[in-house]
Parts: C-alpha cells; structure tokens; sequence
C-alpha cells in the first residue's frame, strides 16, 4: 500500500510538525510564565558542571558569558554557510545584539545580589529549551548547539570569588 518513500515523507512532515509545536510552546509558555520553571530546571542541571569549570578559571562570570556566546555566535555562522540560511544571517545578528545584554545580565558576582536577575534569566533559558529542541527535529544541528551556548552562557553561577587573608575576593567585574 505505501511505499518506502511514503513513509520517509510522513516522518518529515510529521517531524516537522512536532518542531512546530514545539515553537508555539515556547510562546505560549512564555505568555504565560511557564517558561519559567522550566529554565530554572535545565539552569539547576547545568549548573555544579558549571561550577566545576569555573573553580578552575580566573575569569569572571561576565567574561565567561561573553566567550560563551562568542561560540554561539560562531556556530550560528557556521549554520548559516553550512545551510544558506536567511534565517540564520538574522539569528547572527541577534545574537550579536544580545552579547552585550548577556554580559549585563551575568555581570554580578555575589550569590545574593545575582539571584535577584534569575528570574528573568530563568524565562529566557524556558523559551530557548523547546527552541532548541525543534532545531534538532529540523537537522538543523548548528543552530541547536548556538541555542544551547546561549543557554550556557546565561547559566554561569556568581561566586567565583577565592578566600584570601580570610576575606572573600570576588572574581574581577570587566564590563
């Protein structure tokens, strides 16, 4: 009844139908606030790995954010000679305009004052989880992993401060 090449069609269409789905629930969970829990999960996951590399790095939160998506800029790009893609030029862009404000967000070092932006850092990594996850439906596994280096680069823990003399020295804050 169908043939081969029926079934690879209905996997494409089906599986770009899921990656649409996907898209519009991230909208809709960031309409409705949902994408809040969500971002604090893949937040609290990520973040002892995190921790672990930034005990053993000398640069600040900020610094570390900023090289962060210098990768997810860099693999946008290689999406988008890779793929020939429009869109892609668009997201470089984005992401281009975005660094700065990334770097704003993860500029502060102390535990207490950064949970006061997690909020809206939680939001953000909630609508970029189901964004990510329709670009790998789509094959489009460039523009997947510069998504998830922008979620990494919004997840840098505060705190990479050392002990010295017995009082706490604070990474340096370069803006």
């Amino acid at each position: 009844m169908f043939r081969s090449m029926d079934y690879e069609v209905m996997v494409d269409v089906s599986t770009s139908m899921l990656a649409l789905g996907l898209i519009v629930v991230a909208f809709v969970q960031l309409l409705t606030g949902a994408a809040f829990k969500l971002g604090h999960a893949f937040r609290s996951g990520v973040e002892p790995v995190l921790t672990s590399i930034r005990a053993s790095s000398r640069l600040s939160r900020a610094e570390l954010a900023d090289r962060t998506m210098l990768v997810a800029i860099a693999l946008a790009v290689a999406g988008t000679v890779v793929q020939r893609s429009v869109a892609g030029v668009v997201l470089v862009v984005m992401l281009w305009k975005l660094r700065p404000m990334v770097r704003r967000t993860t500029r502060e070092e102390h535990k207490l004052l950064a949970m006061a932006g997690t909020f809206s850092i939680d939001l953000v990594i909630g609508f970029y989880v189901p964004m990510t996850l329709a670009q790998l439906l789509l094959l489009q596994y460039l523009f997947a992993a510069s998504m998830a280096a922008v979620m990494v680069a919004l997840c840098w823990p505060a705190g990479g401060g050392t002990l010295r003399r017995r009082r706490l020295q604070l990474a340096p804050v370069r803006v």
